[in-house]
């Protein structure tokens, strides 16, 4: 019928389900009348009419129940569904034309008494089985006007008193009927409709809560989802599962000089570049920010991981135009193989987290896997950790100082201070793993204070001439209250500003370049002076320098180490120092380790050298003996190189 082919799924399929639910009180209530009728009619009427035909009926509604219920529990198709009710539709329409004719001819042949009966029998026939059949649609319909129709015809074909109140009383509930059949369809049909959308809603809403807006990539509550169930598989599997964090590097600064809606439109590129990876069923997800994630099946020997991780790379790191502009960003990946039955997904991805943070401390841009090395580290950051919580930090924290040569003067011009730890449970800690930790712990600003407290002191018997060279955490170059206050803690020391150079790195500046720039030129405004250290190895050093109110250019070390013999490092070297001359900065080389190296920048112009050439960070208490020394200048270089000549590339001897 038309309403199976127009009508939605959703909608036959509910139709569906009710008149399942139907079937046996239709074929109950429809044996038990048609059973009555041979009863009351078989006197005097043709066999065949009065009882085969009724048989016969009453075995294709056996039939039809058995049908029934070898499939009640069936869950077909939307397709098999539309065929059932359309052949419903047809018997019901054909039983109807029967009935209307049967009705008739059995009319013709029977009493009063059958008159009555055949007339209450079709009527409520017509009636009722309608109403219960009206899920099936127009069939319903048809069948009830087919009925009601015999009823009429055989009240104005019969003898009665008053046929039309008979006929007016049947339309009475016929009409009543029709109403009430159109009233209950339509409130079904709502009803499923509202189910319906409830459920496409919820279903939307659930899509939505596991989906990641920017991106379309499943988000990070679907990644813990899908780790947990994969888990549970490996254990019983015992397949080689792995989970990964891929975090952009340097993306921030993407944000902050281009603004948040190009930001946006990597990450979406981001997003669909990693989905277009099909490596091994491997699923990527968001978890936030510049973070996504994989998991997937790998092999022992992690080839296929370390494949996914080389795919990954490949396709961050090729250039991205957004809005016109060009932007190329690499991807630090962590990774973690699942190997212990007691690993949970938390632990997982923790290790994959630590994996990560290995990468991004020791060379970005590449994959580490979580191994036994990273978990013993793991294991002595935790150590680290606890101590630190618990270390007394006045008497633990002492400062080291390293000297900055002029080589033309042949004299120090400051000694830069770098923290130390000597901690009475683990001993010695580098500052490269307790400064991280100080970070993560929330506590670097006291150690800033202390250690810049502690280097004052230290300062005090220098010769005047000689500045001291202190760093600045990321926290606080952005943090306002810790630059008011070593801007107190100078003014309290009654040394002269001047003496004082506070280092920031561009690492630090890219967490808030605006607080950071107010901040910096809060110290510059004091009297204090500015070094940009690390230089050349930043996101966007030349906009850092033209922005901010510098001194001075640290350059750094990498570029100083192979110097001698890499063209590259000469020419940005050389570059950096040009730089510096024509904005009128001093320039400090770090990382000089040898006297070739030092005559090398020397010869290139470089005026303020750093390194262990001339010393190793030392105590407080061989300051003195070190100034004492003669020759810790450019004359130490040229006794040394005395009988060597060094050409510089592009220079004539």
């Amino acid at each position: 019928m038309p309403f199976s082919k127009t009508t939605s799924p959703e909608l036959l399929l509910a139709r569906y389900r009710s008149l399942m639910a139907d079937v046996p009180v239709v074929i109950f209530a429809g044996l038990s009348a048609t059973a009555i009728q041979v009863v009351a009619l078989q006197d005097g009427i043709d066999w065949r009419v009065s009882v085969a035909m009724p048989l016969v009926r009453m075995t294709l509604a056996a039939m039809l129940f058995i049908y029934w219920f070898w499939h009640r529990e069936d869950n077909p198709g939307i397709e098999k569904v539309r065929w059932r009710l359309r052949a419903a539709s047809i018997v019901l329409v054909f039983s109807g034309v029967v009935t209307f004719f049967r009705s008739l001819y059995l009319f013709n042949h029977t009493d009063s008494f059958g008159h009555y009966f055949l007339i209450i029998y079709i009527t409520l026939f017509g009636l009722c089985f309608a109403f219960i059949l009206s899920k099936i649609g127009v069939a319903a319909f048809i069948y009830n006007c087919l009925l009601i129709s015999a009823a009429l015809v055989c009240i104005f074909m019969g003898d009665f008193e008053q046929p039309y109140v008979l006929a007016g009383l049947v339309l009475v509930f016929e009409a009543g009927m029709l109403f009430a059949m159109r009233a209950s369809s339509n409130v079904f049909d709502r009803l499923v409709n509202a189910t319906h959308e409830t459920h496409s809603l919820l279903e939307e809403n659930q899509r939505l809560a596991n989906l990641d807006a920017l991106t379309q990539l499943p988000n990070r509550r679907q990644f813990f989802v899908h780790v947990e169930q994969q888990l549970a598989r490996a254990k019983k599997t015992a397949d080689r599962f792995a989970v990964g964090i891929v975090d952009l590097d340097n993306f921030k600064p993407v944000n902050d000089v281009y603004g948040h809606h190009i930001g946006d439109l990597v990450l979406t590129e981001m997003g669909a570049r990693l989905a277009r990876i099909k490596i091994a069923g491997v699923q990527f997800y968001r978890l936030g920010g510049d973070e996504f994630a994989f998991q997937m099946v790998t092999d022992p020997q992690h080839m296929i991981l370390r494949q996914i991780g080389k795919e990954v790379n490949r396709v961050i790191s090729q250039p991205i135009i957004a809005d016109g502009i060009l932007i190329s960003i690499k991807a630090s990946i962590g990774a973690c193989v699942y190997a212990n039955s007691k690993d949970t997904a938390q632990e997982l991805y923790e290790h994959a987290d630590f994996a990560l943070y290995h990468v991004k401390r020791t060379g970005r841009g590449n994959m580490e896997i979580y191994s036994q090395t990273l978990e013993e580290e793991r294991q002595h950051l935790h150590k680290v950790d606890q101590a630190l919580r618990a270390a007394d930090l006045e008497a633990e924290l002492f400062p080291v100082f390293q000297p900055i040569i002029n080589v033309n003067t042949g004299t120090i011009s400051s000694f830069e201070s770098l923290a130390r730890w000597n901690s009475p449970s683990i001993g010695i800690v580098p500052p490269a793993v307790f400064i991280g930790v100080a970070e993560s712990l929330g506590i670097i600003s006291d150690l800033t204070r202390l250690m810049f407290q502690k280097s004052i002191i230290v300062m005090g018997s220098w010769p005047a001439h000689i500045r001291l060279s202190f760093n600045l955490s990321a926290y606080d170059v952005t943090n306002k209250a810790v630059i008011e206050e070593l801007i107190y803690m100078v003014a309290q020391s009654r040394i002269h500003p001047s003496r004082f150079v506070f280092e920031v790195t561009e690492t630090a500046l890219l967490q808030d370049f605006t607080t950071a720039k107010d901040n910096i030129e809060l110290l510059r405004q004091s009297g204090a002076r500015i070094a940009l250290d690390d230089f050349g190895t930043g996101y966007s050093s030349l906009s850092h320098v033209q922005n901010l109110p510098l001194d001075k250019l640290k350059i750094d070390r990498s570029f100083i180490k192979d110097i001698e013999t890499n063209p590259t490092s000469q020419t940005i070297v050389r570059s950096i120092l040009a730089l510096c001359q024509g904005m009128q900065v001093e320039c400090v080389a770090e990382g000089a380790e040898t006297a070739s190296q030092v005559q090398f920048l020397q010869q290139m112009g470089c005026q303020l050298i750093q390194g262990y050439f001339y010393s190793k960070p030392m105590a407080e208490e061989h300051i003195q003996h070190y100034l004492d020394q003669p020759g810790v200048t450019a004359n130490m270089v040229t006794a040394g190189l005395a009988a060597a000549e060094i050409r510089l590339p592009g220079k004539v001897a």
